[in-house]
């Protein structure tokens, strides 16, 4: 009998054993659609927001047999909603990418810092524009993916064939930058009357009420800045950045380098202009230069052609400036050593530059350096763009519209209404940002 029970109790022991050796480590990430072609996904096909994510912790699973991961892709617009509610119900997942993030969270213990876990090469390779993105109280909280948006307000596009004509050199442009006043004299030379009918129908650059990111450039490149540094008050009415509004208009009605109508238009009637070469230059990154593939193949557009990649314009003894944003992966606080670690471990892997080169796919580019310098490696052109691109931006880029709890969605709305009526000719650039500071100071006291 005494047998029977000791055998029993070493039986249970070993099951309870096996049980606890069988058990897997789960984690859990979120990621709002991203359209990536994973490894060996059929070129002829496009792929969906799930394809990425799903090979991601398929491959990740194979390379830890002891994880299990879930994955769940959340739209844009329900991304702040659905994760308010996670948080509320601590049922939030292990880790996230997506358009939402509150400083909040960090300084309320919320999230794990990044920094200890950062090699000494993630330190060199990152853009340090990234690495500060989710800089709190001296600590970091956002493990660096991507760099950059689609290029509007960070690059601008140059049509080389005019500037060849009007023999103009953009290689030294592309190199060394222009500034306003060279800006100003070069598009003169780009602008004329094509047909001979004794009026302009070729301007050097157009510009949209609507197309903010391209504007506003020239705000922050004569010193204005929306707001203070602690986000405490709405600054977008000083006299620099007047001036930069002015600079635009004087553009139209002095200069006569743009077309009228500025306050008619939005960011797709100024990338037409571009595309069918009624302006010279354009705006935006390697995205948009692969806008102009798409729109090819889409029947939309009938020539190809190449343009290059150069800083906008800056004021005389000021740097360029260039709109700037990074994003990455947010880990929440766990209490479990071990699953930390595997955490960190499968965030690692999704940005190691094997995988950040996934990003091609997407013509977006990564947080790393030695990896954009790989991108389109049996494209010369692209290659070249890329770098460029890579370089404006880590040398001046910054955010134009505040970090993320600033409430810029809120304000838009009424700093399109002072660039319109600006171009309307209703408002002075000092009355039109006047009345928007008026106006977005409310929006953010409220918020507040």
């Amino acid at each position: 009998m005494e047998k029977r029970k000791i055998l029993l109790v070493v039986l249970l022991l070993t099951l309870l054993s096996l049980s606890a050796f069988s058990a897997k480590m789960t984690i859990t990430w979120w990621i709002n659609p991203w359209r990536i072609a994973p490894p060996g996904f059929p070129s002829d096909k496009a792929p969906s927001s799930e394809d990425y994510p799903k090979w991601a912790s398929e491959e990740f699973m194979r390379l830890h047999p002891e994880v299990e991961v879930k994955y769940v892709v959340v739209g844009n617009q329900e991304y702040s909603q659905k994760m308010a509610a996670a948080i509320a119900t601590r049922t939030q997942p292990d880790f996230f990418k997506g358009p939402v993030w509150d400083s909040r969270w960090a300084q309320n213990g919320l999230l794990e810092p990044i920094d200890s876990y950062l090699s000494e090469e993630d330190w060199k390779d990152f853009y340090q524009v990234v690495l500060d993105e989710g800089l709190i109280d001296g600590k970091r909280y956002i493990w660096p993916w991507n760099f950059g948006t689609n290029g509007m307000g960070t690059s601008m596009l140059l049509y080389t064939p005019d500037f060849d004509k009007a023999e103009i050199d953009w290689r030294k442009i592309v190199q060394e930058g222009w500034t306003m006043e060279e800006f100003v004299e070069i598009c003169k030379k780009l602008t004329w009357d094509t047909d001979g009918n004794g009026e302009i129908d070729h301007y050097a650059i157009s510009f949209g009420a609507k197309d903010l990111h391209n504007i506003i450039n020239f705000l922050y490149a004569f010193g204005g800045r929306l707001s203070d540094e602690g986000e405490t008050t709405v600054t977008l009415n000083t006299p620099e950045a007047a001036a930069g509004l002015q600079f635009v208009l004087d553009l139209v009605n002095k200069h006569k380098v743009a077309p009228k109508g500025v306050e008619a238009l939005g960011v797709y009637d100024v990338i037409g202009n571009f595309h069918s070469h009624r302006t010279s230059i354009g705006f935006g990154g390697p995205y948009e230069i692969g806008r102009i593939t798409r729109y090819i193949l889409a029947g939309t557009l009938k020539e190809m052609f190449y343009p290059v990649l150069a800083p906008f314009p800056h004021a005389e003894a000021k740097d360029p400036v260039a709109h700037t944003s990074g994003s990455g992966f947010i880990i929440f606080k766990q209490n479990d050593q071990a699953k930390r670690e595997m955490v960190f471990e499968f965030v690692k892997f999704l940005t190691n530059q094997q995988n950040l080169a996934l990003l091609e796919t997407l013509q977006y580019l990564t947080a790393r350096e030695s990896v954009n310098q790989k991108l389109y490696v049996n494209d010369p052109y692209m290659n070249k763009q890329v770098k460029t691109y890579g370089a404006i931006m880590d040398k001046y880029g910054m955010s134009f519209f505040g970090s993320q709890e600033f409430p810029w969605s809120q304000m838009e709305k009424f700093i399109i209404s002072a660039f319109e009526a600006t171009f309307a000719g209703s408002k002075t650039p000092q009355k039109a940002l006047d009345e928007f500071v008026t106006e977005a100071d409310k929006i953010l006291k409220k918020a507040k």
